[in-house]
């Protein structure tokens, strides 16, 4: 039986600005489930990254942060920095697209490893050293002895991410959110990191969300996707209807703009049009509309409620709708 680890309801985030009140994030609701990974997929600005630091307790003082987020019975928002410091890294944890900026850069990497053991687990220096020495191992770091008395900038970028990965892993969390946690890197270690993080999420029956720009990266690794374009999500569905049968046109143009290896077809990669708004100055209506080529008044006007359907879609005029 599905065990739900973290759920959102109705979150909101803005920030209070010198022009005024700028809404990042609109109405993110979100269950996942032991052993379930979640991908969040959108451009920049989307409200992807923000509404999981939201969760995590880390955005600035000048944001204002609505709805709720609950880890199993611990509420998440608002519960004060003392009973946070106590869930993250512990039950929760998070990783981020540059580790190089992340990781203590005057820390040894066994160092850091073996920090979160001793304060969330009470385990000696000794013991919290041999289980990050283990951890290393586990996320597969060659040389993982001589590694352990390494400096960050001592390793190459696919190490630092691994490095990454085996701190947040290391008291067992419930919930593990990756944010953009391959952009950095070439091609085929990002293959391997993606490949690790699955047959991590598998072993320890763990809840992974996986935030990213790229379609194509949540493919192999995602059991669903929330598709989200100026602070809402606009698409939600099992990976599968996503990536074959999508409803909203923002997730058809994502799609069509990604090259694919099995197409063998000559044409030119189409580009979405125009650019993604401002959350400063979000248009009207579906915020979608200016760079949709099957607009119409009421697209313009109206904010579209979400469609169930093969996939869940907020849009007057879905794919596939009678």
């Amino acid at each position: 039986m599905n065990r739900t680890l973290l759920s959102i309801r109705e979150l909101s985030v803005r920030y209070s600005t010198p022009d005024g009140i700028v809404p990042a994030v609109n109405d993110f609701s979100l269950d996942l489930q032991a052993g379930e990974c979640v991908g969040i997929v959108g451009e920049s600005g989307a409200g992807k990254s923000q509404s999981f630091l939201a969760v995590m307790g880390l955005l600035p003082g000048n944001a204002t942060v609505g709805g709720t987020a609950t880890l199993g019975s611990e509420s998440l928002l608002g519960c004060g920095i003392d009973a946070l410091n106590r869930l993250r890294g512990a039950r929760i944890a998070m990783i981020f697209q540059d580790p190089m900026t992340s990781l203590t850069p005057h820390m040894r990497v066994g160092e850091q490893i073996a920090e979160s053991l001793v304060l969330h687990k009470g385990l000696s220096q000794t013991d919290a050293m041999a289980r990050a020495l283990d951890l290393l191992q586990q996320v597969q770091v060659t040389d993982a002895r001589r590694r352990l008395h390494q400096y960050p900038h001592e390793l190459s970028g696919g190490m630092r991410q691994r490095v990454m990965i085996a701190v947040a892993l290391a008291c067992d969390p419930e919930v593990l959110i990756a944010d953009e946690p391959t952009t950095a890197l070439d091609v085929t270690v990002q293959a391997q990191i993606l490949s690790l993080l699955a047959e991590l999420k598998r072993e320890r029956r763990m809840g992974l969300v996986l935030v990213t720009h790229d379609l194509g990266v949540v493919a192999g690794v995602a059991d669903r996707v929330l598709v989200m374009y100026g602070g809402r999500v606009v698409e939600s569905g099992a990976v599968g209807e996503m990536l074959v049968s999508p409803r909203h046109p923002y997730t058809r143009a994502l799609l069509r703009s990604m090259p694919r290896i099995d197409d063998d077809r000559t044409a030119p990669l189409t580009a979405i049009p125009g650019q993604p708004p401002s959350p400063a100055k979000l248009p009207s209506g579906c915020a979608f509309h200016p760079r949709c080529a099957g607009a119409d008044a009421a697209c313009r006007d109206q904010l579209p409620a979400m469609l169930e359907g093969r996939t869940r879609a907020a849009c007057h005029h879905p794919e596939g709708a009678s």
